[in-house]
């Protein structure tokens, strides 16, 4: 009974000693898995390598390096992540980053391993681990081997759109907007009298014979009273214009006030004529109809006007 006593209390001794031992002693240690995703790719595909460092729980990495150089015999480098820090539901944290190689020489060729190198809180030296290394088959596409023949695929036939009428419909629009353009632009200036561009006659002679050419337009119907006050207003243009050797065809009722007030003439004969002016332009655009004793009286104007204007040239102010 002493021998088997003596065995029980070593055995409860040696079972307190193990429990008493530094954890540490037995964690896990840092550890780097290494993978990629095919071994056999074509010329100018691409392979993924993954390389992931796993450090045990509550360890902080300080400093973390992966050498990879810029350049792998039969190998081109594409794509180096950023290094992605994963931590898992045990504390534990991971280091992943991956590189994307492709190559364009045929055979059998190695990516080689790598070194990482890392510190942490709990191992403050600088330490040191290889990746795997592994073998790609690189190779061109796989000929042919059937051996059998391929049909002859049927001559197509090739839909040729026919655009001759769509452009005949368009010329046709095109003659037509430029013709109704032409018929239009005619049109109106058959009803517009023309200027004289020359005359034997002096300006006032010519305004003045113009001016009685009046009395033949009837003021009963409105297209002639429109004619009738758009000759007027044509008449004293020509005539001014003459006098000031300027061409004042196109000149608005607010150019020719500005004309007739830069000779000094008086308040009174440059309201008459604005009067007279402003009556003719409201039958041209506003169609508006005066009576007829309304067109007399802006033919009356500007008639006075017109020998106010002859007037002053011959016997200029001094």
């Amino acid at each position: 009974m002493n021998f088997f006593g003596k065995y029980t209390r070593l055995f409860f001794l040696l079972l307190i000693a193990y429990c008493l031992l530094p954890f540490n002693s037995f964690s896990q240690s840092p550890a780097v898995e290494t993978s990629i995703d095919k071994k056999d790719i074509l010329i100018g595909e691409q392979v993924l390598l993954k390389i992931k460092t796993v450090f045990p729980p509550h360890s902080s990495v300080i400093n973390y390096v992966l050498s990879v150089p810029d350049t792998i015999p039969h190998f081109a480098i594409i794509e180096k992540s950023r290094i992605d820090t994963i931590v898992y539901k045990d504390k534990s944290s991971a280091m992943l980053q991956t590189v994307l190689f492709t190559s364009f020489d045929s055979g059998v060729w190695v990516i080689p391993s790598f070194e990482v190198q890392f510190s942490s809180n709990d191992i403050p030296s600088v330490q040191k681990l290889m990746t795997d290394s592994f073998t790609v088959n690189v190779s061109y596409s796989p000929a042919d081997s059937t051996g059998q023949l391929r049909d002859i695929k049927p001559i197509r036939q090739v839909k040729i759109t026919d655009y001759t009428w769509l452009y005949i419909v368009g010329s046709f629009l095109v003659l037509l907007v430029i013709g109704l353009g032409i018929w239009y632009y005619l049109r109106k200036r058959k009803h517009k009298p023309e200027l004289l561009v020359q005359s034997a006659l002096s300006p006032f002679e010519e305004a003045m014979q113009e001016l009685e050419k009046l009395n033949g337009y009837d003021m009963v119907k409105h297209d002639e009273v429109k004619l009738y006050h758009t000759r007027l207003s044509d008449i004293f243009k020509r005539y001014f214009g003459r006098k000031q050797n300027l061409n004042l065809a196109n000149s608005t009722t607010g150019d020719l006030l500005i004309q007739l007030s830069v000779q000094n003439h008086l308040p009174e004969t440059i309201s008459n004529l604005a009067t007279a002016l402003r009556c003719n332009d409201a039958v041209k655009f506003a169609k508006f109809i005066p009576l007829p004793f309304e067109s007399n009286d802006c033919r009356l104007k500007i008639t006075a006007i017109i020998k106010l204007v002859e007037q002053q040239n011959i016997n200029p102010k001094s």
